[in-house]
C-alpha cells in the first residue's frame, strides 16, 4: 500500500509538471476532445437555459482548460430570460464576469473539474479534481493517441457522480475511502 501511494504521488507530480508546460498550439485531437465534452454537457457558462434549470456546466478559461461543475438559471433581463451561472450565491456576478471576457475561477464553495493538456514525451490530458481550497487531485490522465474520448466521458461521469453523492461534510478523499470500506 505503502509504494502504490508513493507510485501515485510522483505520478501526480510529473503530470502537474506536465500541465504547467502547457501546449504551446492546440492539436485539432485535444480541441475534439474538449468539443466532445462541452457537446455531452451542453450548457456552458452565461448560456441560456430555462428559468428551472439546475445542471451541470462548462466554460474555459483559456483555450487549453475546461472547467466542469454544477449550475442553476439566474434571470437576467426584464423578459424572463436566464442564463446559467455557478450554483452559488455569487453565479449572476460570474455570469457577468464571463461575459466581459475576465478570467472567471470557480468559488471555493462549489466542486469542480478541470480538464487540461500537457506537453511531455508525448500529448496528455489530464482531468483534476477541485474542492475547496485543496490542491487540484488528478483523477485521470491518458495520452491523446489513441483517443481517449470513451474513457474521458467516463471518467466526467464518475466524478461528477462523486460530487453529488458526496455528503457536504466530507472531503473527496475521506467520501471516496468511506466507498471502498462499504463495498
Amino acid at each position: 500500500m505503502f509504494h502504490f501511494k508513493l507510485l501515485e504521488l510522483e505520478a501526480e507530480l510529473i503530470a502537474k509538471e506536465d500541465a504547467a508546460r502547457g501546449m504551446t498550439e492546440m492539436t485539432p485531437e485535444c480541441i475534439f476532445l474538449l468539443q466532445a465534452i462541452e457537446s455531452e454537457i451542453g450548457v456552458n457558462l452565461a448560456g441560456k437555459v430555462p428559468k428551472d434549470w439546475r445542471g451541470w456546466l462548462t466554460y474555459r478559461r483559456k483555450n487549453d482548460t475546461l472547467f466542469i461543475c454544477r449550475g442553476r438559471a439566474f434571470p437576467v433581463g426584464m423578459f424572463g430570460k436566464c442564463k446559467a451561472g455557478f450554483d452559488v450565491s455569487g453565479g449572476m456576478d460570474a455570469i457577468a464576469d464571463y461575459e466581459r471576457a475576465f478570467d472567471v475561477s470557480p468559488p471555493q464553495d462549489i466542486d469542480h473539474l478541470l480538464i487540461n493538456f500537457g506537453s511531455g514525451e508525448k500529448t496528455r490530458i489530464f482531468m483534476w479534481y477541485g474542492e475547496g481550497i485543496a490542491a487540484y487531485k488528478l483523477i485521470f490522465e491518458s495520452a491523446i493517441e489513441p483517443s481517449p474520448d470513451t474513457e474521458l466521458q467516463s471518467a466526467v461521469v464518475e466524478a461528477c457522480g462523486w460530487i453529488l453523492k458526496r455528503p457536504k461534510h466530507t472531503t473527496l478523499s475521506e467520501y471516496l475511502k468511506q466507498q471502498v470500506r462499504s463495498s
